[in-house]
């Protein structure tokens, strides 16, 4: 185990749970200011250790990001009497899922999708129906959620396989509003513009999920429950969009988006890579939405609208496109920064658009840059 990176972890950790606990907008925006002034500040004049760091983080990805899990499941002891803060974390790992598939689909495949929150809303539907209308398991209702937004994903990368560019993101944002309009309409199965009210919470080993967690030394509200949860939810689909992304598959997806022509030329099947990106992408939107629906216990169709997908590309875009912590950072990061600074909702669509504008201008690799693959052949030994 690298005593750097844990020293590292634990420094931001320290440095995340006064932000969160700060109540005063003005003061948080002061803490804020001092940690990138500091921040700044050592990354101008300790470049080299920086370098090592990142060097070391980019070597160790896995048992660094399995030392941030194990750190970060005492939070919920920490502000076990603020379950706000609980909730609000717990959205920002929904998000960060979401902006992992996403990155799949646009930052590894080229997919430009501006409507990826109607794959969250089928997946959210899919478990509303199925634990209301059918008594069906929430977990067994949940795999169907990631299926069945699958299912839609396809159905999305059929256009997709005929035009790409501005006309795909055109294509994505119909789609968007396709889903949305028909849980407007279809009012006996989705309920329409009231939505679908008391789902059903999940329950696991006979425990239900929307009671407080007892521990013997100390009673944590129920949105501890839905944290570990999701955070092992989170913790897998990392796993499995690393493993996806240094594979074979995920070579094909990165040749697809820097020439499709080339790509094509080599022998790769975009069809078939296409559609998969798609679905694959798709999948982790059902699962968020499904989780979403057992936590909230209530789901309607504005919950899903075109500012959401807005949001997730803006988490994808500020944390690096192609990036699987930068994913996760840039989640993380514009859903708590925003809820220290709820007095300005109304400007919340702007602030993320000035983010990507930003991002484009000044830091088109974002927070953390994709590491581009190096490939090498070895030449075969000549025979003696």
């Amino acid at each position: 185990m690298s005593l750097r990176i844990l020293v590292a972890e634990l420094i931001c950790y320290a440095g995340f749970l006064p932000f969160v606990m700060i109540e005063d907008p003005l003061l948080v925006l002061l803490v804020a200011v001092l940690i990138s002034m500091l921040a700044i500040g050592m990354l101008r004049y300790k470049k080299d250790f920086w370098l090592q760091l990142k060097s070391e983080f980019s070597q160790n990805m896995g048992q660094a990001f399995g030392m941030a899990i194990i750190i970060a499941l005492s939070f919920p002891l920490i502000v076990a009497g603020n379950p706000y803060w609980l909730q609000v974390t717990n959205l920002a790992m929904l998000y960060a899922m979401m902006a992992l598939g996403l990155n799949l689909m646009t930052g590894r495949a080229g997919l430009v999708c501006l409507g990826y929150a109607a794959f969250v809303a089928i997946g959210a539907y899919v478990v509303g129906i199925l634990t209301l209308k059918v008594g069906v398991s929430f977990w067994l209702a949940l795999i169907m959620a990631g299926v069945v937004a699958s299912l839609f994903g396809i159905v999305l990368g059929l256009p997709a396989l005929r035009v790409k560019g501005h006309y795909l993101a055109l294509v994505t944002i119909a789609f968007g509003l396709i889903v949305q309009e028909l849980l407007l309409n279809f009012e006996s199965v989705t309920g329409g513009t009231n939505g679908l009210i008391n789902i059903p919470s999940p329950q696991l080993f006979g425990f239900d999920l929307s009671t407080p967690l007892n521990l013997g030394f100390t009673s944590l509200p129920f949105q501890a429950n839905f944290y570990y949860v999701i955070i092992v939810l989170l913790a897998l689909s990392v796993f499995f969009v690393n493993r996806l992304s240094h594979s074979f598959f995920g070579l094909c997806l990165n040749a697809m988006r820097e020439d499709q022509l080339a790509a094509q030329c080599y022998g790769l099947n975009l069809t078939k890579y296409k559609l998969l990106a798609f679905a694959i992408g798709a999948f982790f939107g059902g699962i968020v939405g499904g989780v979403y629906a057992g936590m909230i216990n209530f789901i309607a169709p504005e919950n899903f609208g075109f500012q959401q997908s807005v949001l997730v590309l803006s988490m994808v875009i500020f944390g690096g496109l192609d990036s699987i912590p930068g994913a996760v950072f840039g989640a993380i990061i514009l859903t708590v920064i925003p809820e220290k600074f709820r007095a300005f909702d109304d400007f919340r669509l702007m602030f993320y658009g000035i983010i990507i504008v930003s991002c484009l201008l000044f830091m088109p690799q974002g927070l953390l840059p994709f590491k581009h693959r190096i490939i090498t052949t070895k030449p075969k030994e000549q025979e003696e």
